[in-house]
């Protein structure tokens, strides 16, 4: 036991980052309990309602505030994240846990992209093969030419969830030099409840079929049941949680490429986390798109920092 104490001491980052991990893990699972009941659209809402209450408590304690700028900016990551969120919590309510996490993880492959087209950044050998991979793990986990036929929407969705985060976290580099990275969560979460709002009001005054053929973008409210309340707040006191072991494992570490290959334990954690739920166990071809995703992404991960 003295051992395994002093081993964490000596690695905090990667102990804080698994943490991390498996907070975000269960946040997706307890997401899908509450998708029985819920659309993912409200799902969203009250995850994001609640972490504005708890981003709001935190920016009350800063004592340096930076000097803000570039609202528009800061408007546009909150909605691309927003849209993000849209994707990544509808995949979570309709595919498989660890599918929905894999696409997620794309992420970092579409930020090195768009670092490398827009910002001009130049990519290694190895940071371009690692790219390739991923690219070639997503058409595995998509798995086009599947006999038992091609979903175009969740697939869609899935890539969607992955290129508007990286979007959103390209355009947080330049809001850091304005905001305190509280003020950037919170255009993040404040919009991530506002949107959804706007959703399930406009679901209310369509017809269902309708919102049955949008139903990624459009719902109506429904009163969460006496358990649903629970999920909920366990849901969205995970998500905080792991804000909080992510923050602390990037001030912690002195290489932020190890923290950030760590933080793809979360995929393997989903697929635990999946088969509890009843998930069933991926095909060999969809487990090996989301090895490869996931390969892809530590090599990104690893040649960008």
């Amino acid at each position: 036991m003295f051992k395994v104490k002093r081993f964490i001491r000596r690695h905090l980052d990667i102990y804080f980052m698994l943490v991390g991990s498996f907070m975000f893990a269960s946040m997706g699972f307890f997401a899908r309990l509450i998708s029985d009941e819920l659309s993912s659209i409200e799902i969203m809402f009250f995850r994001n309602f609640i972490g504005v209450v708890f981003i709001i408590y935190q920016i009350s304690k800063i004592k340096h505030k930076k000097v803000g700028g570039h609202f528009w900016l800061l408007l546009f990551r909150g909605f691309v994240g927003t849209i993000s969120l849209y994707a990544f919590f509808y995949n979570i309510s309709n595919i498989s846990l660890n599918g929905a996490f894999a696409f997620q993880k794309t992420n970092p492959i579409f930020v090195a992209l768009i670092a490398m087209i827009f910002l001009k950044e130049k990519l290694s050998f190895f940071a371009v093969c690692g790219i390739l991979l991923s690219f070639v793990g997503v058409l595995f986990i998509i798995d086009p030419f599947s006999f038992s036929g091609f979903d175009l929407k969740n697939s869609f969705l899935g890539i969607m969830s992955g290129l508007c985060a990286a979007i959103a976290l390209t355009s947080v580099r330049q809001l850091g030099h304005y905001y305190n990275t509280e003020y950037i969560v919170l255009s993040f979460f404040a919009l991530g409840a506002l949107l959804p709002v706007i959703s399930m009001v406009c679901g209310e005054f369509l017809d269902d079929e309708v919102i049955k053929s949008f139903d990624f973008a459009v719902s109506k409210f429904v009163m969460p049941s006496g358990i649903t309340w629970l999920w909920i707040i366990l849901m969205s006191y995970l998500s905080i949680l792991y804000q909080i072991y992510v923050t602390r494992a990037y001030r912690a570490t002195k290489k932020a490429g190890i923290v950030a290959g760590v933080s793809y334990m979360d995929v393997p954690f989903t697929l635990f986390l999946g088969l509890l739920l009843g998930d069933g166990f991926p095909s060999l071809i969809v487990f090996c798109g989301i090895a490869m995703v996931v390969c892809g992404g530590l090599i990104v991960s690893m040649m960008k920092k």
